[in-house]
């Protein structure tokens, strides 16, 4: 079942395709995102060898010495920021609780750490060990995020949206996350397959994949919403589907499918209620927030405190559950002046917040549903965090806008659309990645 946007479920005509399913996904997919990386590489080793050695040298900035030394450079060019919390973690594990009021690494998820830690000992255990575990995780994760993204869009869409769709995420601008030692791209991967094995309606593999991605991120367990949306679509159609208005007048066949769609979303859970497997299919999206209640569990068992995570957010890392709107108008009224050792870099910050609010109203009127709720909860749960920090990092995962991005600009005419689009975004992304290389803590 495809729940489609409401202007199009009543008539009006839309901009979709039939899926095609002629793509290569090596040639559409993993070549051109692979291309990508390679191109930060070298943008990275510019940096490291042209601009480091010019810059003023402070404790905060990395070590020049071991940065233009070959072949360290080469994983230490991804190791910046919170890496060093994700690879502290993965080899000695959370802090005692006397640090829950200290900058703890209690607000890092364990899925990422503890992949590291794993792979890290087939490795030998070593320093060196642990870092290039933590990329291998990073960019085999990314590449299966590609393939669960890939094979989503090519579904629903067609094979040339689904191309531009990861040509879109491979450029975004803070796209070279994926790639360093954060979790980024294990999140993405868990994300996007968890929404791939809901629109297959297979429940299970589905919430599975959400319950990893609660254990990577934070924002994993909102993954419940539009998975639990979709499931109360599927088992409505099934039970008691919509019979389709036959009235001339917009309005007339408006009200006629709203009441059609009420009647179908309330009869049909009562109807499906009556088989066992539904409720087994039900219970299997309990999976998604026992991946983070897994965590808390264990917070609770080492510090004693049950929030362990959200109490050092806001006792060291000052984020604490604010009104979205508030914080923007805060930050719209507060302007700061560019710093590139000011981990909030408001130009950036603000800029992203705006776009991807956009992009959450265009997801609401153009993709399926499923596809909007995560868009509207990705993009409000950092607004919520009473900061502005990272915004261009946390949106990375909000891939439907690069779904709205490949739609809007995969027809033969819209070359001129796509051309900006690629190499607006290529600009951005080198510039940034010179900022991350450098470890300019603005970037962050």
């Amino acid at each position: 079942m495809i729940t489609k946007p409401l202007h199009t479920q009543l008539g009006q005509p839309g901009e979709s395709e039939p899926p095609k399913r002629d793509g290569s996904i090596w040639r559409d997919a993993f070549l051109p995102y692979l291309v990508t990386r390679l191109g930060l590489v070298v943008v990275g080793l510019l940096a490291d060898f042209y601009i480091l050695p010019l810059l003023k040298h402070t404790a905060i900035l990395p070590s020049l010495a071991a940065n233009t030394h070959f072949p360290d450079l080469l994983w230490l060019m991804w190791q910046r920021f919170d890496s060093g919390f994700y690879l502290d973690l993965a080899r000695s594990g959370y802090w005692p609780a006397s640090t829950l009021h200290t900058y703890s690494n209690w607000v890092f998820y364990p899925l990422y750490p503890l992949m590291i830690f794993l792979v890290a000992h087939l490795f030998g255990g070593s320093t060196v060990a642990f870092s290039l575990a933590g990329l291998l995780i990073s960019n085999v994760a990314a590449l299966i995020a590609v393939f669960y993204l890939y094979k989503l869009v090519q579904r629903e869409f067609g094979a040339k949206t689904a191309s531009l769709c990861v040509i879109y995420l491979a450029l975004f601008p803070t796209a070279f996350y994926l790639s360093a030692i954060y979790s980024e791209s294990l999140f993405l991967a868990c994300a996007v397959a968890c929404l791939y094995y809901a629109r297959g309606q297979r429940w299970w593999l589905s919430s599975l994949c959400g319950g990893l991605a609660a254990l990577a991120r934070v924002q994993g367990v909102f993954l419940l919403l539009p998975v639990a949306w979709e499931f109360w679509q599927v088992i409505s159609d099934r039970y008691a589907p919509i019979n389709n208005s036959a009235h001339d007048h917009f309005y007339a066949r408006l009200y006629a499918w709203l009441r059609a769609w009420l009647t179908s979303r309330v009869l049909g859970p009562l109807l499906a209620a009556r088989a066992l497997r539904n409720w087994l299919s039900l219970c299997a999206l309990g999976l998604i927030p026992a991946g983070l209640l897994a965590f808390l569990i264990y917070g609770k068992m080492k510090t004693g405190h049950f929030l362990a995570p959200f109490d050092n957010e806001k006792w060291a890392w000052g984020h604490t559950l604010e009104n979205p709107v508030q914080l923007l108008y805060i930050s719209l009224t507060h302007p700061e002046k560019a710093n590139p050792m000011d981990w909030n870099f408001w130009i950036a910050n603000i800029c992203v917040a705006l776009l991807f609010l956009g992009f959450t109203v265009w997801a609401l009127w153009k993709l399926p549903m499923m596809y909007a709720l995560y868009t509207l909860v990705m993009v409000l749960v950092p607004l919520s965090s009473s900061r502005l920090n990272s915004l261009s990092r946390y949106y990375l995962i909000v891939f439907p806008a690069f779904i709205l991005l490949a739609l809007w600009s995969k027809r033969v005419e819209h070359g001129n659309r796509r051309l900006l689009i690629v190499i607006l975004s290529a600009m951005l992304q080198a510039m940034l990645m010179v900022f991350y290389v450098l470890g300019l803590p603005a970037i962050n």
